[in-house]
């Protein structure tokens, strides 16, 4: 199993100073080119190291600016916030109450601008760039992560974005033509145009977003856990995410270690990555007990209501969420199609919450734990609710074929 190297890490910058450290996560190895996000040792992930003896945070509204010390930039100035985030943290006590659980937290991420969390993605990814001098940038996404590039892009104005989609995936793309953002469609899935993006930035010459490696993702999307963890009561022992590559795990991950540090976590909750049944590679995976991903678990043409994770090869972040759910006690299970409507209803009918199949992937894993008598009555259990469809919105009209 792969071994996170955070602790060690966080313990050898502890008095370190202002600013931080980027460290491979993989092998420790400190890295000095800013816009490397993988190792230049062993290709391993690398993220931003920060001195928590120094850490500090700002009563504000905004809260790029009040969890900013644990960003992945220098300057805090840079941190332009477009409205995302301080989204609720709901104690679901009618849905409690169906499940004879006492204490479920359900993280509302349908509140954002796009009803997604990639906004908070967004913010931070463009945020980090701008600060590196990286202007330009190719992207790939399945629909959520690229609305909201292109809402930022639009909004903060500087940027030129090359947004990279399997056909499959192009009216998840809710974004209105603009001179910043440039769509091109691969007649595929999303692996193909993560390739077609990589491939792109290479020949252009210009800044490639990263997806899972970005560190400014995970961040992003760290901060709706530190969120959760403010607003919650009483600390999560179980927290459960609807998963593709994981991102949201691993930034979870790292800031509940961050936030135990500090003091703000009495220990690590259990985190369970959701998948849904008809393309669950990672759950295939760590039900063998395999610490690496290999071909027999890809699949290769994904499909399922849960759009926004139908992800078939996530061969390249799969030991990293192997390692987040196994070390804390959590796991890697999928659901089916049939109890994924049924968690949405619930989280319609009884929270008013109307999420999309994707999100409600993640309380349809918990539903089943609970009924495997995983999960005791009154343990505290925090569901993120990544997310919400968007019927209404516009989809971009200039397409492009991608080669």
């Amino acid at each position: 199993m792969l071994e996170l190297k955070y602790q060690e890490l966080l313990d050898k910058t502890f008095g370190a100073g202002p600013g931080y450290r980027w460290c491979c996560i993989s092998c420790g190895t400190e890295q000095h080119d800013l816009l490397r996000n993988r190792c230049a040792h062993c290709d391993g992930a690398v993220d931003a190291i920060h001195d928590l003896s120094i850490t500090s945070f700002t009563d504000s509204h905004d809260p790029l600016r009040r969890y900013s010390a644990l960003l992945p930039v220098r300057d805090p100035d840079v941190l332009r916030w477009l409205g995302e985030g301080n989204t609720a943290c709901i104690h679901a006590r009618e849905l409690g109450r169906r499940l004879g659980m006492d204490a479920l937290y359900l993280k509302d991420e349908t509140s954002n601008p796009t009803r997604s969390t990639k906004d908070r993605v967004a913010s931070v990814a463009l945020a980090r760039f701008a600060e590196l001098g990286v202007r330009e940038i190719a992207l790939a996404s399945t629909g959520n992560t690229s609305t909201s590039f292109a809402r930022a892009a639009r909004l903060l104005g500087g940027f030129t974005l090359h947004i990279f989609v399997g056909r499959q995936f192009l009216h998840r793309l809710n974004y209105p033509d603009h001179p910043s953002t440039r769509t091109y469609v691969v007649d595929s899935d999303f692996v193909s145009a993560d390739i077609s993006a990589r491939r792109f930035a290479r020949e252009a010459g210009i800044g490639l977003e990263g997806g899972f490696f970005n560190p400014s993702r995970r961040e992003g999307l760290k901060l709706a856990y530190l969120e959760a963890f403010d607003d919650m009561p009483v600390a999560p022992e179980y927290v459960f995410q609807a998963v593709s590559s994981g991102m949201g795990l691993l930034g979870a991950y790292k800031g509940a270690m961050e936030y135990r540090m500090l003091g703000k976590l009495p220990k690590m909750p259990a985190f369970t990555g959701v998948q849904q049944d008809t393309c669950d590679p990672m759950a295939h995976a760590f039900g063998n007990g395999d610490a690496t991903f290999d071909a027999r678990h890809r699949i290769p043409a994904p499909s399922g209501i849960a759009e926004a994770i139908l992800r078939g090869d996530p061969a390249q972040s799969y030991p990293y969420i192997n390692t987040v759910c196994r070390s804390t006690g959590g796991r890697i299970t999928s659901v089916g199609t049939e109890e994924i409507r049924a968690a949405r209803r619930l989280l319609k009918d009884l929270e008013g919450l109307d999420a999309c199949y994707s999100s409600a992937t993640a309380l349809a894993g918990m539903i089943a734990a609970r009924d495997r008598g995983e999960i005791a009555p009154d343990a505290p259990v925090l569901v993120v609710v990544t997310g919400a469809d968007r019927p209404h919105a516009p989809t971009p009209r200039r397409v492009e074929s991608a080669r």
